[in-house]
């Protein structure tokens, strides 16, 4: 929406009059329909022109905004500050006294739900500014409500807790429930984040995205050192049912229920059943056991060096990154994820094809299937997947060569190869494939792991490294970041502020970062 020019300010005439914005003339507050309440934007870190925008935002929903703080505020609003900074802010520059201050001080996220829901609504813990009295207490660390504004390393302070709601969500994920899910999600992330562990209940005093359930959850571990209601579930015969169908590759949730629902338990009840797999699906049952054991740093490493040098045999100068959670420096993981791109763009087209036929040539890939770019990738609205050339596979790592990896003994092509037994690849599920890729499987010299390729646009690449590098929460968080406080569009393929109407160009991570304002946070930070 393109702003309408702010009109010069007549000298002598005040300020609440000046800034007044009227379409024909008329008063905005001839307009207002909740008298009751009086919005103040501190302009610190939001910006004038954002501030100008969500000040027009405001008035045309019929919500009284006032150019200065006053006594007729009623909530002020800030963004990307603490509420001892705003309360600073207020008494330099208006001189307003921290004792008897009335107003609400809320973030950003008060404002622009009540904006979406047109009325203001109640003030709920999330949505509050935390003043703190003593620069030591626990409770004055400020923590944000997105996970792309706070840095999640990997040493968890609260695991306990988290791993009970991990449980929880993951329940809700298999019972379909994405808001049940979401929210464990985001409490068990919050507790990721925090710099202590959380000893008693008041320890979480004005922690953000923490629900009524998830709070009981943590209260009853602090208790009694576990949660019933986790208890039941581990024990519970359909979720875990529903965990080890969804273990396997090329199985969802829909899938998984289906099979529960015909009477299947067990993985050897399903290889002895007459249910009709798809091909990803046969692979991921035949080599589970490999593919259930975690991926570790060393066996994500060497695949890396193997794909390199499969590219540069195609393409020389192309680039090869290991994103996902080993570039959040993870030890351990259930897959490696490669980008492959080209400086100069438009020679890595047709590069996946000649890379995945030879590595299955050569045995390396024991299942894989690309799949096309759907479509150049930038578009104006948000969206969760990507549309990038990739190959989803399943990858035949030589044991030997990891055994090995220490004495670098990988000096040419031949030995990269699994051997002379191939994957079914690019080839036709035929009875000689289905042949071979048993003999693989029965294979103890080698260990298959997933392995996803993808192909991205150099001009895409900064996004695209951005969104591979996850974790899924922060990614999901910054899209909603990007589309709630700024008014922007975030893939993994562009940017696009909906107020300007343009795409903006990133050559790195720190940039995407900077068009959201927002501080960088580096990948090892990210384990939300």
């Amino acid at each position: 929406m393109a702003l309408l020019p702010r009109k010069r300010r007549c000298k002598g005439i005040p300020t609440s009059i000046a800034s007044q914005d009227n379409l024909g003339g008329s008063n905005p507050n001839d307009r207002v329909r909740f008298s009751e309440v009086g919005i103040f934007l501190v302009e610190r870190r939001m910006g004038a022109s954002r501030r100008r925008f969500l000040t027009e935002l405001a008035q045309k929903k019929g919500f009284r905004v006032e150019e200065q703080m006053s006594e007729s505020v009623t909530h002020v609003v800030s963004e990307n500050n603490t509420g001892n900074e705003v309360l600073e802010l207020l008494e330099k520059q208006n001189g307003i006294s921290r004792t008897g201050f009335n107003a609400a001080l809320v973030e950003i996220t008060w404002f622009t739900e009540s904006m979406g829901a047109g009325r203001p609504l109640e003030v709920e813990s999330r949505h509050q500014l935390q003043v703190t009295k003593d620069s030591v207490a626990v409770t004055e660390v400020s923590i944000s409500s997105y996970a792309c504004q706070r840095r999640t390393t990997l040493k968890n302070k609260n695991k306990l807790f988290t791993e009970a709601l991990k449980v929880l969500a993951e329940s809700a994920e298999l019972n379909e429930s994405e808001a049940r899910n979401l929210a464990f999600s985001r409490a068990s992330s919050i507790l990721k984040s925090l710099p202590y562990t959380v000893t008693k209940m008041e320890d979480l005093q004005g922690i953000p995205n923490l629900g009524v359930h998830s709070r009981k959850v943590i209260k009853e571990i602090l208790e009694d050192g576990t949660c019933s209601e986790v208890e039941n579930l581990l024990r519970n015969e359909r979720y875990q049912t529903l965990k080890r169908f969804t273990s396997i590759f090329g199985v969802g949730v829909k899938t998984a229920d289906k099979w529960y629902r015909e009477g299947l338990r067990t993985l050897d009840e399903l290889r002895a059943s007459d249910v009709k797999l798809t091909r990803g699906q046969e692979a991921g049952l035949l080599y589970h056991n490999d593919l259930y054991v975690p991926v570790t740093r060393t066996e994500a490493d060497l695949i890396k060096q193997i794909v390199e040098r499969a590219v540069h045999k195609f393409l020389p100068t192309a680039v090869v990154t290991l994103a996902g959670g080993f570039r959040r420096e993870k030890e351990i993981g259930h897959d490696v994820d490669l980008l492959i791109t080209h400086p100069e763009e438009g020679k890595e087209e047709g590069l996946l094809c000649q890379v995945v036929n030879w590595m299955t040539t050569e045995g390396l890939i024991l299942y894989g299937g690309i799949t096309g770019s759907s479509h150049k990738g930038r578009s104006k609205k948000p969206e969760i997947f990507d549309h990038f050339e990739k190959c989803l596979s399943i990858f035949g790592l030589k044991k030997e060569l990891v055994n090995n990896l220490e004495s670098k003994n990988l000096r040419n092509s031949d030995s990269l190869a699994g051997d002379e037994t191939q994957g079914i690849g690019l080839a036709d599920h035929t009875e000689a494939a289905q042949q071979v890729m048993v003999a693989a499987a029965c294979n103890k010299d080698r260990k298959a792991v997933r392995v996803d390729l993808v192909v991205v646009p150099y001009s895409q690449y900064a996004y695209a490294l951005l969104g591979w590098t996850g974790s899924r929460l922060f990614e999901r968080d910054l899209r909603r970041y990007a589309k709630h406080l700024k008014n922007m569009s975030l893939s993994s393929h562009s940017l696009f502020d909906i107020e300007q109407n343009a795409f903006l160009p990133a050559a790195t991570e720190e940039e995407i970062f900077a068009h959201l304002g927002l501080e960088y946070i580096p990948p090892h930070e990210r384990n939300a």
